[in-house]
């Protein structure tokens, strides 16, 4: 690249004028702006979206970072590097470590499981292309996720699925715990992916359900087949679980249940309407632009009759 400076005379001034392969350095200079800002607001877009996902703050330099290698299966991110394998089933591309080979029969007989079940709560969905990442390494997990303390993640964003595994040997073995969870982890985050998919073409936005009924649901197809037995929790009113700053404050309250309380909700419901009462709040939903009024066309009652009655049918 070569710049040509001309020196020009102006009375007693003068003017340095730049010119880049005959264009004007001012020109440069203008893209180069309109680059960054792209660049600026792109970041901004990440961040908002990257804290609406995971409830957790996202520095502003990162999310631009983020912006740029978003695609996983870059050669950049060392996390999905050359050590790890890759598997095609069905619309999942599947990441692992050799030593997770042996899990994979597992695994896909779990994958079939989700996808029927899903099907059977919400139809006939049309989905694309994901990505599901193992880990043995709850810390590589959390590096990767940048989030502590879980077994699964579920990123719209990214199209990826995390899971964190324990106890290998037991879980080929078969042992009704370990497999559990495993299988569990995978059922609640698949169901997570399902549902972005069924509401993506509607005018409602993800943010516009509660956390508590994502989640509710997620557990509900998590625990497929599993008899959960109820224990007591301090009741979060449906109200305080709305939004992913909600949720989290919920969690951290003494004696809350969160994730068990919109279990039992969502397991209240289908016991009382059958499954497709899933379907019918959605549906209510997003004929109305509301969740609440969407949930009481669909069942009849209010979310605080749903408060007083999920927990008067378990006591």
């Amino acid at each position: 690249m070569t710049f040509k400076c001309d020196l020009e005379y102006k009375g007693d001034i003068y003017y340095r004028m730049r010119r880049f392969k005959g264009v004007p350095f001012i020109v440069i200079l203008a893209l180069l702006t309109v680059l960054l800002l792209v660049t600026f607001v792109e970041g901004v877009f990440t961040e908002k979206t990257y804290v609406k996902e995971t409830n957790k703050d996202l520095p502003l330099s990162q999310s631009v970072k983020s912006d740029a290698t978003s695609n996983l299966e870059s050669s950049n991110d060392n996390l999905l590097n050359d050590e790890r394998q890759k598997e095609k089933y069905h619309h999942i591309s599947i990441y692992y470590l050799d030593d997770f080979k042996e899990l994979m029969p597992i695994t896909k007989e779990t994958l079939d499981w989700a996808m029927v079940k899903n099907k059977q709560v919400f139809g006939n969905v049309e989905t694309e292309p994901v990505q599901l990442v193992m880990f043995e390494n709850k810390d590589n997990l959390s590096k990767f996720t940048a989030l502590d303390d879980v077994s699964g993640f579920y990123s719209d964003f990214w199209k990826l699925i995390a899971i964190h595994y324990t106890n290998k040997d037991w879980i080929l073995e078969r042992r009704e715990t370990p497999l559990y969870f495993f299988q569990k982890a995978i059922l609640h985050e698949y169901t997570h992916y399902i549902f972005r998919r069924k509401i993506e073409d509607s005018d409602i936005r993800v943010s516009d359900y509660p956390v508590w009924f994502q989640e509710g649901v997620a557990e509900y197809i998590g625990n497929d087949g599993t008899e959960v037995y109820y224990s007591e929790f301090q009741l979060v009113p449906f109200a305080q679980l709305f939004s992913g700053e909600q949720w989290s404050k919920g969690r951290q309250k003494d004696g809350s249940g969160v994730y068990k309380q919109s279990y039992f909700a969502i397991k209240y419901l289908t016991d009382t309407y059958d499954e497709i009462i899933i379907k019918d709040i959605i549906r209510k939903t997003e004929q109305n632009g509301d969740f609440e009024t969407g949930f009481t066309e669909a069942t009849g009652i209010t979310l605080h009759d749903l408060e007083n009655n999920f927990l008067n049918s378990y006591k």
